[in-house]
């Protein structure tokens, strides 16, 4: 059954409870006039905006999207293949953040850095409040920059966790910026809070743990030779 059948169905059993409704004032057919329109579009807004028919035409949206999207990877045999039909899309519509972002993943995942910091810029700068796109592009200026922070990635990451206090990536690049500057008691306070997010016994929050231990040595070793 189609979208047009179920509407119909719809609009049908809306009809027939209208017409129940104001049976009892049949014998008034001015006001019987009046209400049953009144009845049928308020009725139709009202399953329109709380009965889910926004929400499932977005799904039946959603779903082709991704039907397309499949028969597209079907035909395509190589990454380079897809890359070239993305490029492609994107000279038509060069304005598209997330095309952009789609794009410098595939370009990663080819370990072409600096196309992929390109297509980052692009994504960014269509769409800089995106979080997606801030942390791969400041991660792709990291890369570019030898694994070295700059002022421009510094100023992405801080803008992220002000946004989001709990920015994982944001915690965990700034934590490592605050090691390397030797403000090691910043350092250990980003690790902290980003421990807090991880799962106690994880990989992730054992490696987060002896980082804090490694920031902890250092920074009693200052505190200690300050005290001299």
């Amino acid at each position: 059954m189609n979208e047009w059948w179920l509407i119909s169905l719809l609009g049908a059993c809306a009809i027939a409870a209208g017409i129940v409704l104001i049976y009892p004032l049949r014998h008034y057919r001015l006001l019987c006039a009046i209400l049953l329109p009144i009845f049928l579009v308020v009725s139709g807004t009202g399953y329109y905006y709380w009965g889910g028919f926004a929400g499932w035409q977005h799904f039946i949206q959603q779903e082709k999207s991704k039907e397309l999207a499949r028969q597209m990877l079907k035909s395509i045999k190589t990454p380079q293949e897809l890359i070239d039909k993305l490029k492609a899309k994107l000279d038509g519509n060069p304005q598209s953040a997330k095309g952009w972002y789609l794009l410098g993943r595939l370009y990663s995942s080819q370990n072409d850095s600096q196309q992929a910091l390109t297509a980052f810029a692009r994504a960014y700068h269509f769409k800089p409040d995106d979080e997606q796109f801030a942390v791969n592009y400041a991660h792709g200026l990291w890369l570019s920059n030898k694994q070295r922070f700059n002022s421009q990635i510094i100023k992405i990451f801080n803008t992220l966790l002000k946004n989001n206090p709990n920015q994982p990536d944001a915690l965990a690049m700034l934590a490592m910026n605050a090691y390397i500057d030797h403000a090691y008691g910043e350092s250990i306070n980003y690790w902290q809070r980003l421990l807090a997010l991880t799962q106690e016994q994880s990989k992730e929050a054992l490696v987060i743990r002896k980082a804090i231990a490694k920031a902890q040595a250092q920074l009693n070793s200052k505190e200690g030779i300050n005290n001299e």
